[in-house]
This record gives structure tokens, C-alpha cells and sequence, in this order.
């Protein structure tokens, strides 16, 4: 099998956010950098589907002079349910306003009051409106990001490019192997350090408004070379996406957008009746009372709830305007697909997988525990907790994306390239050769993959129990004993089949960590709720959940919490 191989100082798998403004900050430091994108920065990612809302606690620059650096860090830490590691926590709260005025100097616009001030919003967990309004939303954030990547002549950045491999020489990961979809070929990439900004594996489940890319490719790699992964039991869910008609089945409503200051609306029941109260709870708790009135068979047709705002006291004018002012894109998309004014009728919704709180276990550098290997971003966990606060989720890219790609670079500064084992290498060319081999059975990679999204929905759902927990494992051991048969022809360009048959084999490693994750921590916390363990148990439980790759099997434990600033007690 021919093999490119390139060096450079930091090699950097994703293209988002985070990926982003690492890169910046490695050609900051002198370095050379590549980013290797599964699609094209400002296009792939989460990032560009985000809203407006990103955190800042810019007091009297902003809407409220009594927020400060020191309540963002208190939300998040209650809003995470006191298991986000603190050391990463203040670098995001005492970080987001600086890294926000970077933004700004690359050419995010962002919406002010006439004397300056950054107009910002209230959201639930919020203690002041802290989030603020980027115009354009995500996508804006995510073009303009990629724009001041490609000024820098140090950073190269490699488009449809699909990493799959972490390459380890002794203790230390040295780079990455990967397929250029372009040109076919399979690329070495020798680098002294090691990002890994994938994103998150929110896509693993059926229902889902993350882009399909979002499968987690991340935390397989990682836990092949040693690193040790947290919390995989907490993958958020978004309480009020489009589940009906199929045609835009997925599309994010905000439910924060119901409150008196904007649209004045209501979740209702198919019965009409409101079923969240007001002021609106965080996530988890939104998500947990949409549940249970589905359940209870208050749900509408369609396996819902109605997101209704015809009857707002505001008018439907005004609420209307809102969603045309704050979320113009989905609002016409909603018209535009399905033919549905959410001023005009009541739209059906339901909790959807939307963020991945846990992931590669790092420190306050990005450092995971394995040495020449970091994470930023969503592939990052240990951080946001048990639960997210609307708006951290972008503050987190720029804030700990820095911080990473400066610690990296600095890292980098100090030591020399170590080539690659050759050994390991031929491990990644292995796959590549095996699913490409001629088999007597072959599997279309599509259909595992379509089961894996089902068993997720099933028995990974917010509420879950050990019984069904058990059901869905067995499903994933029974597609894992299949994966020899997954096949792909020989072709040159843009093999489909065969970046869809590895994304496959990474998928069924991370859902097999996610139910054993899950399985293990005995308690209902954030968003994992065990109808066998409902309570909340602080004695036992306030503790991380890892996994450690011993021998090649995983082997899960307890991590206590970092507490720096606050206590439980406190």
C-alpha cells in the first residue's frame, strides 16, 4: 500500500470550533500546524449549526454589571452538578470575554446596545444574562474562524480528510493516520504533538440534530493508545427538536426562547395544557418533565410535545418576530421544507441527543494521560459535567481551544519529532487491507450502522435501567462479532464505503464504552437518569467515571472530583 508521510510540530483531527482556534494559536507560536478536517473547516463540525448564544460574563460591558468571571464559573459548577473538573471550568469562565474580543478582531460581529455594550440574553442556568448574540449564529462563527486559519501560511489544512489512527511509538503518540478522500491515498502525519477535536458522538443516536459526521471517531482512537476516557454516560439531550414531519424531523426550536422577555410561549401537551413552568429549568430538568408526559400518554401523536406559541399574550405578531430576529435560518427552513409557520400552528417536538458531556479525559492544558496527545472541545470531557448550560458549549472552543493549542505548541517547542513505529503503523494499514480483502460474507456498513442508531434511541435514552441497559449491549456484542465481515471495494477516490465501514467499527467501540459507563455509575445524575437508582447520591457517586484501557480491555473506576474554587459543602 503506497503511504504519504508529512511531519510538522502539531497535527490537529477536526475542523470546528475548537480545531480552529487551536490552530491559530499553535502558527501564533511560530509553529508549523496541520488540521485534518472529515469535511471543510467552516462547513463541518457542530459549530456551524450552533445559535447565538455563546457565554461572556462581561458585566458592564454587557447587559448587567453584577456578573463577573467568578458567577460564571459558580453556574457552570452547579449547572454540571458539581462533577466538572474546576481547574477546566475557570479557564473557560475567566477566559470566554478575552477570547471573545479574538473573535471580534477575526471578524465576528456580534450584536451591541448603541453605547457599545454586548447585548446579551438570559438562559437558564444563567444567574445574570451572560450569552452573547452573534449574528448569523454558528455558522458565521464558523466561516469567519476558518478565514483567519487559512491567513496563516504555517497552518495546512487538509480537507475530507478522514482520521481513524493515533500512532504511538513507546509511551508518546506521534500523529495520526488517515485516508485523503481527495486523492485516495492513505497519509502518515509524524507530528511531536497530538490534537485530537473531533467533536462529540451525539450522532450515534437515531435522533439527533447533529450533522451524521458526529460519531465520536475520537474517543476509540484515543482509548486504543491508552488515554483514559470520562463520563460517557452523560450525553445531553435537547428538550424541544422537530420529530414531526420527517422532512425537518431534528431541527432545533428553543425552548429558552419561551420566556416572557421573548416569545411569551408554551410547551404544551396534546391536551393543550402547559407542562413546563416558568422561570424555564436547565436542560436536564426540561427534558426530564418532557419525558415524563410523554410517557404518562399526554404525548401527541407522533411521539411528542407541542411547541406552541399562537397563543402567546404578546401576540402572535411579536412572538413571531422573535424566531425571525433570533433564528432566522430555522424559522425559514421550517417554511420552506415542510410548510410550517410556527407562528401559525403548534409544531411537534421531543428530547433529541445533542451534546456529548463526557469524553477524553484531560487536565487544564488539554493534556489527556497519555503523553503527545491532547483534546479540546466537545471530544473533551471531565469540564461541563453532569449537564450543560446553553451557551458554554462555544465558549468552550475558544477558551480551552486556545488554551490547548498554546500548550501544545509550547510543549512541542521543547522536544523532538519521534518517528513513527513501524510496527504500530502497519496495525492501521491492517484495517485498511481487511476491509478492502475479498470476503466469502460482506456486510454493507449502512445497516450495522442504521441498528447501532435504533439500539442507542432504545436503551440509551435519558431514563434507563440495568435490564434494558443489558438488552442493548447484546445487540452491540452481537453487531461488534460482525464487523470482520464489513467490506469495501478497492477504488481510488472518495471511498464511501470504506471510511463508512471503519466510522462503523469506531462506533461500535464508543457504544460499547457508553452502556458499560452507563452500567457502572449507580445513580440518577444530570442526564442519566437509572429508573433502578433514581436518586441522586452524592455519598457514592459525585466522582467522574472512567475508563482505562487495560491490556486492551476497558476496565472502569472512580475519579474524585477537582475542586479548586468551590465545594459541595460550600
Amino acid at each position: 500500500m503506497e503511504v504519504q508521510k508529512l511531519t510538522t510540530d502539531v497535527v490537529i483531527i477536526g475542523g470546528g470550533g475548537a480545531a480552529c482556534r487551536a490552530a491559530i494559536e499553535v502558527a501564533e507560536n511560530g509553529l508549523d500546524c496541520i488540521m485534518a478536517d472529515k469535511g471543510r473547516p467552516g462547513r463541518s463540525g457542530a459549530t456551524p449549526c450552533a445559535l447565538w448564544s455563546i457565554q461572556a460574563p462581561f458585566g458592564s460591558r454587557g447587559r448587567d454589571e453584577r456578573d463577573t468571571p467568578e458567577q460564571f464559573f459558580a453556574d457552570m459548577v452547579n449547572g454540571g452538578h458539581f462533577i466538572g473538573d474546576q481547574n477546566i471550568v475557570e479557564i473557560v469562565a475567566f477566559n470566554a470575554c478575552d477570547r471573545i474580543l479574538d473573535m471580534e478582531r477575526y471578524g465576528v460581529h456580534f450584536k451591541k446596545y448603541d453605547d457599545g455594550r454586548f447585548f446579551q440574553t438570559p438562559m437558564p442556568g444563567q444567574t445574570y444574562p451572560r450569552s452573547c448574540f452573534m449574528f448569523e449564529n454558528g455558522q458565521h462563527m464558523s466561516t469567519v474562524l476558518a478565514k483567519e486559519v487559512s491567513r496563516h501560511k504555517n497552518i495546512k489544512v487538509m480537507k475530507d480528510f478522514f482520521a481513524y489512527w493515533l500512532l504511538k511509538s513507546k509511551d508518546t503518540v506521534v500523529g495520526i493516520v488517515g485516508i485523503d478522500m481527495i486523492n485516495g491515498q492513505t497519509v502518515v502525519i509524524n507530528a511531536k504533538n497530538t490534537i485530537v477535536a473531533t467533536g462529540g458522538y451525539a450522532s450515534m443516536w437515531g435522533f439527533s440534530d447533529n450533522p451524521p459526521t458526529l460519531t465520536g471517531d475520537g474517543i476509540p482512537m484515543a482509548f486504543r493508545v491508552g488515554a483514559d476516557i470520562v463520563d460517557l454516560e452523560f450525553n445531553q439531550y435537547y428538550g424541544t427538536d422537530v420529530i414531526w414531519p420527517p422532512s425537518v424531523r431534528g431541527t432545533v426550536l428553543l425552548y429558552e426562547l419561551m420566556i416572557d422577555e421573548f416569545a411569551d410561549g408554551e410547551i404544551r401537551d396534546k391536551y393543550g395544557v402547559p407542562i413546563i413552568k416558568k422561570p424555564l429549568p436547565i436542560r436536564d430538568e426540561a427534558i426530564k418533565t418532557i419525558f415524563n408526559v410523554i410517557k404518562e400518554g399526554r404525548g401527541t401523536e407522533h411521539g411528542g410535545v407541542l411547541f406552541d406559541i399562537t397563543q402567546s399574550p404578546k401576540g402572535v405578531e411579536a412572538a413571531r418576530n422573535v424566531f425571525v430576529e433570533m433564528t432566522p435560518k430555522h424559522y425559514q427552513f421550517l417554511i420552506d421544507a415542510a410548510g410550517l409557520d410556527l407562528a401559525k400552528t403548534p409544531i411537534e417536538v421531543a428530547p433529541a441527543s445533542h451534546y456529548q458531556c463526557g469524553g477524553i479525559y484531560i487536565n487544564e492544558k488539554g493534556e489527556s494521560t497519555v503523553q503527545g496527545l491532547y483534546s479540546c472541545g466537545e471530544a473533551a470531557g471531565n469540564f461541563q459535567g453532569a449537564n450543560r448550560i446553553a451557551g458554554t458549549a462555544l465558549a468552550d472552543t475558544q477558551t480551552m481551544g486556545a488554551q490547548t493549542g498554546g500548550c501544545a505548541a509550547r510543549d512541542a517547542k521543547k522536544k523532538d519529532l519521534i518517528p513513527v513505529d513501524k510496527k504500530d503503523l502497519n496495525l492501521a494499514l491492517d484495517v485498511i487491507k481487511e476491509i478492502m480483502s475479498n470476503k466469502t460474507k460482506k456486510i454493507n456498513p449502512a445497516v450495522v450502522k442504521q441498528e447501532i442508531l435504533e439500539t442507542m434511541d432504545k436503551y440509551i435514552a435519558p431514563f434507563r435501567d440495568e435490564k434494558g441497559m443489558n438488552r442493548g449491549l447484546s445487540v452491540i456484542e452481537d453487531l461488534k462479532s460482525q464487523l470482520s465481515s464489513l467490506y469495501a471495494p478497492d477504488i481510488n477516490k472518495y471511498n464511501l464505503d470504506l471510511t463508512e465501514a471503519i466510522e462503523t467499527k469506531m462506533m461500535i467501540e464508543s457504544a460499547e464504552l457508553t452502556f458499560d459507563s452507563a452500567l457502572f455509575r449507580k445513580e440518577s445524575r444530570g442526564h442519566h437518569n437509572r429508573t433502578d437508582y433514581p436518586q441522586e447520591d452524592n455519598k457514592n457517586w459525585r466522582c467522574h467515571t472512567i475508563v482505562s484501557n487495560k491490556n486492551g480491555k476497558p476496565e472502569y473506576s472512580k475519579r474524585a472530583v477537582i475542586y479548586t474554587r468551590m465545594k459541595p459543602e460550600d
